[in-house]
């Protein structure tokens, strides 16, 4: 009875931990939806968890990936990773108090003052530069800012929270949803920390993306002129004018290259591989297609917010940015993992490369053939 016990507790405390989170992150939607939240910013914008860049959409995806793993490992782990698990009291109340971390920043920051906690740590880091650089630093601070402080919790606290509940092998159990939340996280943080192009080794990867969209653009018969100018936040810029003639310029930062899109391609590769038999050599391959795909999608992007910038106005273009435009990607790594499952549960890279063999074989007889003898 003392092994069957000491197992439900375990679980327990898996359960437990799993139900943390998804707590923190029902609060915050509640909190959002219904414009309860400290910073005035957040209930100005409207619904954050619909905001693909800056917004909290990708914390939803951490949840779905986090329920996902757990459902994957559960009935799975060895007897030596059980054993593994917390046994004394004081590892169970550290590894529930990391699990709380989230709930009780989400309640502080919004019902006991610890927002102006975080604006001033803000401030004294980097207020003096926001200032100094940019027009919108006051937007930086009080949004940008608080938003990527939020998901730094949600990382911290997961990733200790994993360590003392699995130990070490609950890095790889719950690789993916550690490496989507501790890269967005990443993500926010630099682009908030260097706003708008600063950080020069990120922004390179934006001129080949700008200067592929500006191809097809020119292809398509768009008058336009695309620059870079060196300097401190330096970005290309794709100058043109909208319908009323104004002039229009469009700045593509690193981020609005799709750096983010193609992190998630390659974890949701990873999630896909994860469990799959087929050979490493076949995985690369489709690796490398979809990353050449994510890529072109990236630039349809850029393409696509030019259009709707000079026919609809900036608002609209706004909207798209930070809301439509990752649904592209969306879209189309759903429809790529589907090709993948119709490939390889109709073996139709078989049936093609034997469909080519035989052609092959035919031709060869058919040339090789000898001719009549003539009379």
């Amino acid at each position: 009875m003392l092994p069957k016990l000491d197992l439900k507790k375990k679980s327990l405390l898996q359960v437990s931990v799993l139900a943390c989170f998804i707590a923190a992150i029902v609060l915050l939607i509640i909190l959002d939806y219904f414009n309860l939240e400290s910073f005035a910013i957040f209930n100005e914008r409207g619904f954050y968890f619909d905001y693909t860049w800056k917004g909290r959409l990708f914390i939803l995806f951490f949840m779905w990936l986090l329920v996902l793993e757990y459902s994957l490992n559960v009935g799975q782990e060895p007897k030596t990773d059980q054993e593994k698990l917390p046994k004394s009291q004081l590892k169970i109340l550290a590894t529930y108090l990391c699990a709380l971390i989230p709930i009780i920043y989400i309640i502080s920051v919004n019902f006991l003052g610890l927002d102006q906690a975080v604006i001033q740590l803000g401030e004294a880091l980097r207020g003096e530069y926001w200032r100094a650089n940019f027009g919108d630093w006051e937007h930086i601070l009080t949004a940008a800012w608080p938003l990527s402080v939020e998901y730094l919790m949600f990382t911290v606290s997961f990733v200790a929270t994993i360590l003392l509940a699995y130990g070490r092998s609950g890095l790889k159990k719950f690789g993916i949803s550690i490496g989507l939340i501790a890269g967005i996280t990443a993500i926010y943080l630099t682009d908030t920390v260097f706003p708008y192009g600063v950080l020069k080794p990120l922004q390179l990867l934006a001129l080949p993306t700008a200067s592929c969209a500006a191809m097809l653009l020119d292809l398509l018969g768009c008058v336009f002129t695309m620059f870079y100018a060196p300097g401190s936040s330096a970005m290309p810029i794709i100058r043109t004018k909208d319908l009323a003639g104004k002039s229009v310029s469009i700045g593509i930062a690193w981020p609005c290259a799709g750096v983010h899109s193609m992190f998630l391609y390659t974890l949701i590769m990873l999630l896909l591989f994860r469990k799959s038999s087929m050979s490493r050599f076949r995985k690369l391959i489709y690796f490398i297609v979809g990353a050449v795909g994510t890529y072109l999608v990236n630039v349809l992007r850029i393409i696509a917010y030019y259009f709707i910038r000079i026919n609809s106005g900036m608002s609209a273009a706004e909207t798209f940015h930070d809301v439509y435009g990752e649904l592209l990607f969306v879209v189309w790594v759903l429809l790529y993992i589907l090709l993948i499952v119709v490939i390889q549960k109709f073996r139709l890279a078989e049936k093609t490369l034997a469909g080519i063999r035989r052609l092959t074989q035919f031709s060869r007889k058919d040339t090789q053939q000898p001719a009549a003898p003539q009379q």
